[in-house]
């Protein structure tokens, strides 16, 4: 896409080019510091040491050469600032070039054609069933969710995943102390009389719930679960029986071969272990489908870790055969030493699956059902470094072409500290969620104690998410962060409800002006626009077709989080300093259309961040 802001900078980059008889290009220009220095600044470093000068002198030099030739359309003035040549552009040329391609791209300005289309998968909806779905999983989730919109922004083809561990050792964990503690719901034999033979003692709790764990059928099975009231068919109710079922099992190691024994079992589609299985399963999974929609994610495909172990087995199998792994203490392994990644463990020495057995089947299903796949990005807890650069690796010798990448990011904490499923001290998303509404609903109440109920609820809700995504997004994926709900539900300064404040002000000008786009585009000389804040603000418009671009290309929200607020900035000044409705009759139709564009762009600039505007706050 041709953008007015790019032909500006390039042709300020040629004037310089020719004043200093060297090629400047775009990216040899910058913003400076301060907005009253200009609009784009050239720095004379390589000038200066080429010719044995300082850089303060050669910018004196170069802005009289500048200057001295006749004027030009595009640049009012050039100054020196120590070793940088300051440009100041034409307001209101530049400020009629930028609108009118908002006006012409009107939603899908910034769209870029980089990823020409190709198709890209991006997996990062990766929870456990079988656990609570807790607080630190939102920045995934919304980052994922972010990312995806850029990819699409830049021109991908993007097909979001998930990947569930749906099996494995914390599930037989869990579901082992389910059966332990259900076991007597399940009524003991009662052997016939016989005479003159004395009958059986009735077998001990523990004696009991080792038969049941031994020799658990269909029907025990469903007499467990019917036991277990709906209200309490939750991943919180899962997840409490994991953490405790850790603690358990560090009091008696012992009964850890039972776990093991309960492993091998799911992995076997024993029959009743597989209707305990499928139903707690179900439970996670009906969770995860409510989470998903009330944060707005999409995902296209859902693999979980137990279609994966057969053929991850198979595939360990053949990597044993050609000589890539090979048995080390029991278990098979595979060495990466030449490549500086250690040992990867791709089997137990029990036989029973990994993560990385079911990872190598699963980065092979995802190009069978998608063969036209270039490139495959998975979102993952930076703490998982090593073992993807190990997998990847893995999969580079069994003859994987497509590009792999790991989307890292850390961990969030609350002020109270980190969580652990395990230690079972999370904090669970839905009580985070809720108590984020809460607040907001509180906040919302007191402004406007005039407005309906059901308003309230819906602009407690867009503040809400808009409070938790942006304080999720607003930091690189590489800081930890650490959640402060009262700041992320402020009104001023770096949060979400902030710009989205900004963006209903500006809502309200069009709305009370009665301003139409099938009329207002058409109306008033953009031209006229001189002001600075004018300028300034149409230069904030002009940066978002780079900025997602950038972003896009880095895989960073971040960069569009920061060009909202200072979008916002730009807003809240421009709101200040210029009347608009009650200001000068010939600059208001050209201010409205100003207005238009920057709430337009702001209103996609947040979407990418997974953000809405209600009409008022």
């Amino acid at each position: 896409m041709n953008y007015a802001w790019d032909a500006i900078v390039n042709h300020v980059a040629r004037k310089i080019s020719e004043a200093a008889e060297i090629t400047v290009t775009s990216a040899d220009l910058v913003a400076p510091p301060k907005p009253e220095l200009g609009d784009l600044a050239f720095g004379c470093f390589v000038l200066a040491k080429s010719q044995g000068k300082s850089p303060a002198d050669i910018a004196v030099a170069l802005t009289e050469k500048l200057n001295a030739h006749t004027k030009d359309h595009l640049i009012a003035s050039v100054t020196a600032a120590g070793p940088y040549v300051n440009v100041t552009l034409k307001a209101g040329e530049v400020i009629s070039r930028i609108v009118q391609d908002v006006e012409r791209d009107k939603n899908s300005y910034g769209a870029s054609e980089d990823g020409e289309k190709k198709k890209v998968m991006l997996e990062y909806a990766n929870q456990n069933t079988h656990k609570e779905v807790h607080v630190g999983h939102a920045r995934v989730f919304v980052l994922g969710a972010s990312v995806a919109k850029l990819l699409q922004r830049n021109g991908w083809s993007v097909i979001t995943a998930g990947y569930h561990g749906d099996i494995g050792a914390h599930v037989a964990k869990c579901l082992w102390l389910f059966v332990r503690q259900a076991a007597s719901v399940i009524p003991q034999p009662v052997e016939k009389k016989k005479k003159g033979v004395e009958p059986a003692k009735p077998m001990n709790p523990d004696e009991w719930a080792q038969f049941v764990l031994t020799h658990l059928d269909a029907e025990m099975a469903k007499a467990m679960l019917e036991k277990i009231p709906a209200d309490e068919r939750t991943g919180k109710y899962l997840g409490k029986m994991y953490s405790e079922s850790t603690k358990v099992l560090e009091e008696n190691p012992e009964w850890k071969d039972e776990v093991s024994d309960v492993q091998r079992k799911l992995e076997a589609k024993d029959a009743g272990w597989d209707v305990i299985w499928q139903e707690t399963r179900r439970w996670s999974m009906d969770e995860f489908a409510h989470i998903y929609e009330d944060l707005r994610m999409n995902i296209d495909k859902t693999y979980v870790e137990s279609d994966m172990v057969a053929e991850g087995q198979a595939m360990v199998d053949e990597l044993v055969k050609k000589g890539v792994a090979k048995e080390s203490q029991g278990a098979m392994v595979v060495d990466l030493e030449a490549e500086k990644l250690g040992v990867f463990l791709v089997r137990k020495s029990d036989g029973t699956s990994l993560y990385s057995t079911k990872d190598l089947a699963l980065a092979f299903r995802k190009i069978k059902d998608y063969p036209d796949l270039s490139r495959s990005l998975v979102m993952i807890d930076l703490r998982q470094s090593l073992y993807f650069k190990q997998l990847f690796q893995t999969l580079k010798m069994m003859g994987m072409k497509q590009d792999l990448q790991m989307v890292g990011f850390e961990f969030v904490t609350l002020k109270n500290g980190a969580m652990s499923s395990r230690e079972g001290n999370i904090v669970t998303l839905q009580s985070f969620r809720d108590e984020v509404v809460a607040v907001a609903k509180t906040e919302t109440a007191t402004r406007h104690p005039d407005w309906p109920q059901g308003k309230i609820e819906h602009v407690s809700w867009c503040l809400a998410m808009a409070g938790i995504k942006y304080g999720m997004l607003k930091q690189d994926t590489e800081k930890i962060i650490v959640f402060d709900l009262e700041k992320a539900l402020s009104f001023d300064g770096d949060t979400g409800p902030y710009i989205q404040y900004a963006a209903t002000r500006l809502a309200s000008i069009l709305k009370k002006a009665d301003w139409k786009p099938e009329t207002g585009l058409k109306e008033g000389d953009l031209s006229l626009l001189k002001e600075q804040t004018e300028r300034r603000l149409a230069l904030q418009i002009a940066a978002l077709p780079r900025d997602i671009r950038r972003a896009g290309a880095e895989l960073k929200p971040s960069v569009i989080a920061q060009w909202c607020f200072g979008m916002a900035q730009r807003t809240n000044d421009f709101y200040r300093d210029v009347k608009v409705i009650d200001g000068e009759p010939e600059l208001k139709a050209p201010r409205l259309r100003l207005i238009a564009s920057a709430l337009s762009t702001l209103i996609i600039g947040l979407d990418l961040l997974g953000i809405t505007v209600p009409e008022e706050m």
